[in-house]
């Protein structure tokens, strides 16, 4: 441990940093190659936050708190879910990535990507309907009480946990909310409605959580007396944490899909009169 409340772990610090350095080093290579249109402000802000969200999520006084708290576990799995997997796809991040390997080594990249047929597993992988199963599925399992006892109580298990949370949630907000400057994965209407039926899904375990007759999650017992409260407690407060911000998160999702759907539909009916207004030009001579 280094410093009191931020563990500052290495199997944590490690990763995060070395993701940095070679977004780091990637946006240099994209200035000095005058890739500039790899690069912005607004993604490198995303990716920044992104990074940040994580490192509070997985390395700081959130992270010691969890250990007693059910509720503080809750906000460091809706961070893992609900805010740095859409940050980071907002940075597009995964260009910067691989313009930040060396020359050689890029082109082995790709070059073994296309051999191995990878993107054909990957498109397989990411079908709409297998993601949202995936990302619903894991978040209902892992908040089972059993489940939940078990990545508790082993550090392997807890990270797995942990990163079948920020995978799929990786997979599932590429899905519906894809990357600056790259086609849609999904059209509008299925992607609205992906969003509205995980919302809902999500919602059940807090309702379970919030009016359940008795704790779900006794494991808490002797962390929750030294924060004052009782278990009782700590899981009505998860459940209205996994309401209210979640459900929120949802709703700022639907409607950033509703608008660009609006802006397309705008956009097309503006294309068909100029065709038709030129049409009718053409005709009137």
């Amino acid at each position: 441990m280094f410093g009191h409340g931020w563990p500052l772990e290495a199997p944590t610090i490690v990763p995060l940093a070395l993701a940095t350095g070679l977004y780091a080093f990637g946006v240099s290579r994209a200035v000095r190659e005058n890739r500039t249109e790899l690069i912005s402000i607004r993604r490198t802000l995303a990716f920044t936050a992104g990074m940040l969200v994580l490192l509070i999520a997985l390395d700081s006084p959130l992270d010691t708190m969890s250990e007693d708290l059910f509720s503080a576990h809750m906000v460091q799995h809706l961070l893992l879910m609900l805010a740095a997997p859409p940050l980071l796809i907002a940075s597009d991040c995964l260009g910067i990535f691989l313009r930040g390997v060396p020359a050689p080594g890029r082109k082995r990249i790709v070059r073994f990507w296309h051999g191995a047929r990878l993107g054909l597993a990957s498109d397989a992988l990411m079908h709409p309907l297998l993601v949202f199963i995936l990302f619903n599925a894991g978040f209902v399992f892992w908040h089972a009480p059993g489940p939940y006892r078990w990545a508790l109580q082993n550090d392997a298990i807890h990270i797995l946990e942990h990163l079948s949370f920020f995978i799929s949630a990786l997979m599932f907000w590429s899905v519906v909310l894809p990357a600056p400057g790259h086609a849609r994965r999904l059209a509008h209407g299925p992607a609205l409605l992906l969003i509205v039926a995980t919302a809902v899904l999500s919602g059940l375990p807090g309702a379970l959580m919030i009016f359940a007759p008795r704790p779900l999650y006794p494991v808490h017992a002797e962390g929750v007396m030294k924060w004052g409260l009782n278990l009782m407690q700590d899981q009505q407060l998860a459940g209205l944490i996994m309401w209210i911000p979640a459900g929120s998160s949802y709703v700022l999702a639907a409607a950033l899909v509703f608008l660009g759907w609006l802006n397309e539909a705008e956009t097309r009916a503006s294309r068909s009169a100029r065709r038709a207004a030129a049409v009718q030009r053409l005709t009137s001579r």
